[in-house]
């Protein structure tokens, strides 16, 4: 299988795992795909989750009206636990990632330039508050705790962010990028500014996913997306 067949594969799997929880999932904020069935007590979950009790009972009423439908096994997201659980389980990101954290590792495009696989976000003008993936004019998304896993039909000018996300996105896949100096932060987003996640050293090279408009490199670090500065005098791409 060639890169490009597999890019599609595993986009239309992503695809699939979102929209096959649609009218199944339920929020809860922090979760990431946990299973009612997996977990010993499902309230203490919750509960460690969610402190308002007003949330809590909006919550208990989307259960009860899951197993009315006749839902067997569901899981527990938030926005941006809903796609996180569904690259995890591709085995493109390792590590939790929030809204924001998504954006920083999509190459951002135009509304037009949207495919099914792609991110729709919400930006309320100071950040990232919300995440959708597309399906055609539709997106699906983990709308709240009164409706859980939805697809809707795109609403103009909420949506007001759109990303591809680089791991689905072949453009750079047989570069690298080589640590030249020193010992270098990977980073959640394109700045200093974002969680570190931990340290890369000298000598050491990871495959290239992308290059943020900031310049900064996206690289594949244990199965995640995480970013690195582009100065010369810690790193350098070699082409593939």
């Amino acid at each position: 299988m060639n890169d490009k067949t597999n890019e599609r594969s595993l986009r239309e799997q992503f695809v699939q795992m979102v929209t096959d929880q649609v009218g199944k999932g339920i929020y809860v904020w922090g979760g990431n795909g946990e299973c009612f069935d997996d977990l010993q007590d499902v309230l203490r979950f919750i509960e460690r989750h969610e402190e308002d009790e007003m949330n809590m009972r909006r919550i208990a009423a989307l259960i009860a009206k899951r197993l009315s439908d006749g839902v067997e096994r569901f899981h527990m997201f938030d926005c941006s636990g809903l796609v996180y659980w569904a690259l995890h389980a591709l085995g493109l990101q390792k590590k939790d990632v929030s809204s924001r954290g998504l954006y920083a590792l999509c190459r951002h495009i135009d509304k037009s330039e949207l495919q099914p696989g792609d991110l729709v976000f919400h930006d309320d003008g100071k950040q990232i508050v919300h995440v959708g993936v597309s399906v055609g004019e539709e997106q699906v998304e983990c709308r709240g705790r009164d409706y859980g896993v939805v697809k809707n039909r795109r609403k103009n000018g909420y949506w007001n962010r759109f990303g591809r996300l680089l791991v689905f996105d072949q453009e750079a896949k047989n570069d690298m990028v080589v640590i030249k100096g020193g010992s270098v932060r990977v980073r959640e987003g394109d700045s200093t500014k974002t969680r570190c996640f931990g340290i890369v050293h000298r000598g050491e090279s990871y495959p290239l996913l992308g290059v943020a408009p900031s310049g900064w490199y996206c690289i594949s670090w244990y199965g995640s997306a995480v970013y690195i500065t582009n100065k010369p005098q810690f790193t350098e791409v070699r082409h593939g």
